[in-house]
């Protein structure tokens, strides 16, 4: 790895018009429920747009020009073709298309209306929308961000502490906002209603307890998935503007609020406990303490991913691997916290020689229900440092992101935000998917899955032991020549090889699992009978849960299904039994019908192939796979037509990072000789090298952490060069500005 230090990181470009003050007759209905009624609104929009070119050229033409949006949006919004049926959120969807009309791809635009509330001060809606052409289709429209927003809604509700505040109602300032697809087409006027009759029918003493009360009441009686509820005291201060309070809540909360009330009263409580290790078998040691912890009654109910992170506070000492695991326990905290400390000292052998230093294996209890606890210095909870820690914030983030941290009242995913904003932020974690039978140096695979430049890319090489794959079937029967192509891989530097004994050709017949098992088994044999491979990680391609089984127990240490688990239920929890990796693939269907299941909503492969993919994530977490034993793959090839597969490749970035079930996770992609290379070549599957090559770079480019290939000295040539203009960590200002 390279000691070259990071240069600045820039953010993205933004051009804006900001409060852009119009007259429309297409904002629904007004102040006294009358539709077609002009209104004032007031228009705020953004585009996200590169604007080097236009910075150095200092042409207009080079960028989208705020005098032309400034036009489109008032051509718009002044335009008296107003429908009866138009809402703030049919308008704003208007203006939005009216920026992609001007050459816009990325645009958040915001209606206010003034006069829309008798008692607030504005209501409105906030969308923002990204526009993206797949090769040969129409140009496709995904929905970023939606919500609906009432601004400064003045009630009167007793609320306060004092006892003159018992007595008599006082002001308070409200502000709600609704987040989700459709938002922006609730009845505005009466949810407004409803939260002021709300506070006006209340008598909380904090406002703590209000805004909880009105997340509550719109998440579950009003059933929006998620809101953001702002609550003002005005005149409890004599010289400041007024205490006030906001919190963010979705339905999924409340659930599991009730679901939390259960389980109190059954003496069973959820926790959060922050692990770490950086003597010794690391991982090793992260997974003995889960087990150890199940043993006196713990159950892990989740795990995070794991990162390499470099020591804090005594920084002469090696790296840790952490992770946050899920719990649930009927233990006290105490109790709880006696627990851990018998798995660190009894169970693992911990011997505490510096505080903060070196330590086999360290468990902190982070996050106990929503209780505060402060004992002095034997425990307190939430965590004292927790706040303060990237590699305690971004694993719990993967786990709780909508937990309100009982002290600030503020969300963990908002916490990680602040502590590594999106824009700027330079981490030094890395993603480690851990191999359970360590063979010389090789114990893990590291990966950098938030910048993708601190690592170099992975080369897993395809050895199959078919007599019919679709590009070299027949070629590796002999013990002899399976030798040979794998020595050959090792001298090309695969750091891993994928042994297959099924074609997953659509023109092939399934030989099941019979007849797999006696194909890869001797392969993988031969090949841990030779002290030349044992830095070598097998992976075993198969979707049997019975041939992964044995695959693992005669030496491979990773399972590759391109079903993800769909084509036997059994696959997903004999994973998580042998605690192995696998790799996640999307695939609809079987090889042989998949060719069939190419059509996807609005022919958006992007998003239909994602929330697929991210539903067998869930899936693999419900089978108590740990998160830091999965790899995605988008399945090029796999249920997708030669232009899905190029969309793909072209939107790749976007696609890995366009699902919470996606964050932390590595990625594997496999365009080695595909058909859609041979369609845009006219060449056969041997004959695929530069295409491959051409493709590997798109994967490079996109993200991906291992790429899948036959050609292993041709493609580690396009590596040398990708990884150089890709992962480079010189690359990440120029990344960060696009």
């Amino acid at each position: 790895m390279s000691n070259m230090q990071p240069p600045p990181l820039l953010p993205p470009d933004v051009i804006s018009v900001r409060e852009l003050t119009l007259k429309t007759n297409k904002a629904g209905l007004d102040t006294w429920h009358r539709a077609g009624r002009s209104q004032p609104v007031i228009v705020d929009a953004w585009v996200r747009a590169p604007v080097a070119v236009a910075g150095i050229s200092d042409l207009v033409c080079e960028s989208v020009h705020y005098g032309t949006l400034s036009k489109a949006i008032t051509k718009v919004i002044e335009s008296n073709d107003a429908a009866e049926d138009c809402t703030p959120r049919k308008l704003a969807a208007e203006v939005v298309s009216s920026a992609f009309g001007i050459g816009a791809e990325n645009v958040r635009v915001r209606l206010s209306f003034p006069k829309k509330l008798l008692r607030a001060a504005c209501a409105g809606v906030e969308i923002a929308k990204h526009k993206y052409t797949p090769y040969g289709s129409d140009p496709v429209t995904v929905d970023v961000d939606e919500k609906a927003f009432i601004e400064g809604l003045h009630a009167f509700g007793i609320i306060g502490v004092n006892p003159w505040e018992r007595v008599e109602k006082q002001e308070v300032v409200v502000g709600v906002e609704v987040h989700g697809p459709g938002s922006g087409d609730i009845d505005i006027v009466h949810v407004a209603d409803d939260v002021a009759n709300v506070v006006e029918n209340t008598s909380y003493q904090t406002i703590e307890a209000l805004v909880t009360a009105l997340a509550r009441f719109l998440c579950v009686e009003k059933a929006f998935e998620k809101v953001t509820v702002r609550a003002e005291k005005p005149r409890a201060i004599a010289f400041a503007r007024g205490p006030a309070v906001k919190i963010t809540r979705s339905r999924r909360y409340y659930s599991t609020e009730v679901t939390t009330f259960r389980q109190s009263n059954e003496k069973e409580h959820i926790a959060y406990l922050g692990m770490g290790s950086n003597l010794g078998e690391r991982a090793a040691l992260l997974s003995a303490a889960l087990v150890e912890l199940e043993k006196r009654g713990i159950r892990t109910l989740g795990t995070s991913s794991m990162y390499e992170s470099a020591p804090m506070y005594v920084e002469n000492q090696p790296r840790f691997l952490n992770a946050v695991c899920k719990v649930a326990t009927t233990m006290t905290p105490h109790e709880l916290l006696a627990a851990v400390q018998d798995v660190e000292k009894n169970a693992l052998g911990r011997v505490k020689l510096v505080d903060k230093g070196p330590r086999s294996i360290d468990l902190d209890i982070l996050l106990y229900d929503d209780i505060v606890l402060r004992d002095g210095k034997i425990l307190s909870i939430p965590h004292l440092l927790m706040l303060e820690r990237e590699f305690v914030l971004r694993p719990l983030a993967q786990l709780a992101p909508d937990y309100i941290h009982p002290v600030t009242c503020t969300t963990i995913a908002e916490h990680f935000e602040h502590l590594c904003p999106p824009d700027g932020f330079v981490s030094d974690l890395y993603t480690v998917v851990p191999i359970k039978q360590p063979r010389g140096p090789f114990n893990q695979l590291m990966f950098d899955t938030i910048h993708h430049v601190h690592t170099p890319t992975h080369l897993m090489a395809i050895l199959n032991v078919t007599p019919d794959s679709f590009s070299d079937g027949g070629d590796h029967i002999s013990p002899d020549d399976i030798l040979a192509t794998a020595q050959d891989f090792v001298a090309n530097k695969a750091t891993i090889i994928d042994i297959g004994g099924q074609s997953t050709n659509p023109k092939s017949v399934n030989p099941g699992p019979a007849v797999e098992l006696e194909r890869v088994l001797p392969a993988i044999n031969l090949l841990r009978s030779h002290k030349e491979f044992d830095n070598i990680i097998i992976s075993i391609d198969t979707y049997y849960a019975s041939v992964a089984r044995a695959a693992i127990e005669a030496g491979a240490d990773i399972i590759n299904d391109v079903s993800a688990g769909l084509l036997d239920p059994d696959m997903l929890t004999t994973a998580a039994q042998l605690d192995v990796p696998i790799i996640l693939m999307h695939m609809r269907g079987t090889p042989q019908t998949m060719i069939n299941m190419t059509k996807y909503t609005n022919n958006d492969v992007i998003t239909g192939a994602a929330d697929e993919l991210a539903e067998r994530v869930r899936e693999a977490e419900k089978a108590r796979i740990k998160r830091w034993n999965m790899i995605l793959d988008p399945g090029l090839g796999f249920a997708k037509n030669a232009e899905q597969n190029l969309c793909i490749l072209r939107e790749l970035k976007f696609f890995i990072h366009s699902r919470r079930e996606f964050d932390g996770l590595p990625w594997l992609l496999g365009p080695s000789r595909k058909g859609f290379i041979g369609k845009l070549t006219g060449r056969e599957p041997k004959d695929r090298v530069a295409g491959t090559g051409a493709a590997i770079s798109a994967c490079i480019a996109g993200g991906a952490e291992i790429v899948r290939v036959h050609d292993l000295k041709e493609i580690g040539d396009v590596l040398a060069v990708a990884d150089m203009i890709y992962r480079n960590p010189a690359s990440l200002a120029i990344r960060k500005r696009k």
